[in-house]
């Protein structure tokens, strides 16, 4: 993406591409990256601030505003603070007459741009390409459902709905903080109208749920919990329980007696979407993992280390986690918690004045 590509040409003129920017502002597009948006945005403005409008390439005082507006919803999306302090042209001259302070604020924003371009260069090789729209998580039963409309991939659950989560929003390429998801879960019916506090220990209650027969799994969402509160929850990842990475519409009985699975590993333990278009997967390890009937199973685990293989050649993180581990002898809130400070060790923490 170009400054150009915000413009529309015909025969005669050249004019903002209002509709563009307008679908900009609202969310992330398939086409156009948000850091490449971003980026010629804040070029764009940094030339048209400081000129008037009849100096301008044909952008109207009204146009720039749209633009200052589009610009901070990126800018949002991306977790980048800084922001060009005027909503209008003409606040820029009253407050600075031109004098060079477009330049500061635009530059301020294209060092951060430049910095989150070099993260994401840093952990590019375990990113994830491709765009994510749906997240089907805290599953207790399997879900069913239909391709609304495929090429957007918009799906719509028509079975079992009630026991399982989907999230629907766009991943950028920021991930996706504790605070977006509390953002997405306080949207839903029946839970905007109550208290913030009250909201988390609802999601926290769902998450649990979907972990019925797994004591340590819900250990590791607690400590989790715990960490993201310390940590801050808008610069740490969520984490989403119980998450649909692959799916056979097929059930698994069906499978097992028609000449076997297709997809031996639907779901994982826990997945979090990180800055940089990491994904990462977090499994923990119980006896079933490489044992058939009890008994230790060298076929079951490699299986098991096989399907890891391929998924970090895809470019997720697979991190494992030994039952043992969860004993209370070896500390597991410590051993977790320096685990998820060293998983995120690239990523500053919030701030706190």
């Amino acid at each position: 993406m170009t400054p150009e590509n915000l413009f529309t040409r015909n025969e005669h003129d050249t004019t903002l591409d209002t509709q563009l920017v307008d679908q900009l502002r609202r969310g992330p597009l398939l086409r156009y990256r948000d850091e490449d948006a971003a980026y010629c945005l804040v070029r764009l403005l940094e030339d048209e601030l400081p000129v008037s409008d009849t100096d301008s390439r044909g952008l109207t005082d009204q146009n720039v505003a749209d633009l200052l507006r589009c610009t901070n919803a990126v800018l949002t999306r991306l977790s980048i603070d800084h922001r060009i302090p005027w909503r209008t042209r003409r606040a820029y001259w009253e407050q600075n007459s031109g004098m060079g302070a477009a330049t500061y604020h635009c530059g301020r924003i294209l060092t951060a741009l430049a910095q989150l371009e070099e993260a994401a260069s840093r952990t590019g090789i375990r990113g994830v390409n491709g765009d994510l729209r749906n997240v089907i998580f805290a599953a207790t039963q399997k879900p069913e459902f239909v391709w609304v409309d495929f090429p957007q991939q918009i799906l719509e659950i028509t079975k079992n709905a009630e026991h399982c989560l989907k999230y629907d929003r766009p991943i950028p390429s920021a991930g996706i903080t504790v605070t977006d998801l509390l953002s997405w879960w306080s949207a839903r019916d029946g839970i905007h109208h109550l208290r913030p506090a009250a909201q988390l220990q609802q999601l926290k209650n769902q998450f649990d749920t979907s972990c019925p027969d797994s004591p340590l799994e819900r250990d590791l969402l607690r400590i989790y919990w715990r960490f993201a509160e310390a940590r801050g929850f808008a610069t740490t990842p969520a984490i989403f329980p119980q998450v649909y990475l692959h799916y056979d519409p097929v059930s698994q009985d069906i499978r097992d007696r028609t000449g076997g699975r297709k997809i031996p590993f639907q779901k994982k333990d826990f997945m979090l979407f990180a800055p940089g278009h990491r994904r990462i997967i977090l499994e923990i390890d119980g006896r079933e993992h490489y044992s058939t009937n009890g008994n230790p199973s060298p076929r079951e685990y490699a299986k098991m280390t096989k399907e890891d293989r391929r998924l970090s050649l895809q470019g997720y993180e697979v991190y494992r986690f030994g039952g043992y581990e969860f004993q209370p002898s070896q500390d597991p809130d410590t051993v977790l918690t320096a685990f998820f400070t060293d998983l995120f060790a690239d990523q500053a923490p919030e701030r706190t004045e």
